[in-house]
């Protein structure tokens, strides 16, 4: 008689070369606990997050630890206990930070734990600091913005001298 658990153990397989291919790919990544979430905060979590081109899924935690161990990444594996939510990011490394700290202040239960950022393991107090920086669009704004005052000042400037010599 054949053992019944090889296609569990394929499958578990796929799952950890699926997780490992999302580490490597990503830009960014974080990992929140979501104990106490309901499904409905999840909804809205997951619906915030494709609109941002931010992927998340639950794994199972010993799954991800072999992913880890896999590639060989030290530091992680303490936070990996709990219930623990993964979120991704192939376009900016910061935006998935930015996603769970947005959503912990509606929902206090949803917290940080920890990530990875251009490679390097991240403790929860380097996610949140993380977290706090300026994505790359309000990068881009604030730069317009330091672009187009100066030329505004000498608009102004040059509207009140046509004044004065228009009196």
């Amino acid at each position: 008689m054949e053992k019944q658990s090889r296609p569990a153990h394929a499958k578990k397989n796929e799952v950890v070369q699926e997780i490992v291919g999302k580490i490597k790919s990503q830009q960014g990544m974080v990992i929140a606990e979501y104990k106490k979430i309901s499904v409905a905060e999840i909804t809205e979590l997951r619906k915030a997050a494709l609109e941002k081109n931010i992927f998340i899924k639950v794994y199972k935690d010993s799954l991800f630890t072999r992913a880890v161990e896999e590639l060989k990444i030290e530091g992680l594996a303490t936070f990996l206990t709990g219930q623990n939510i993964y979120i991704f990011s192939d376009e900016e490394s910061i935006a998935p930070a930015k996603l769970v700290d947005e959503f912990s202040k509606k929902f206090p239960n949803l917290k940080l734990k920890a990530g990875i950022y251009e490679g390097q393991v991240l403790d929860t107090a380097a996610v949140n600091e993380l977290a706090s920086l300026p994505s790359k669009e309000e990068l881009y704004s604030m730069f317009a913005s330091s672009l187009i005052y100066p030329l505004r000042q000498f608009m102004l400037l040059t509207k009140e001298i046509a004044k004065t010599k228009a009196e």
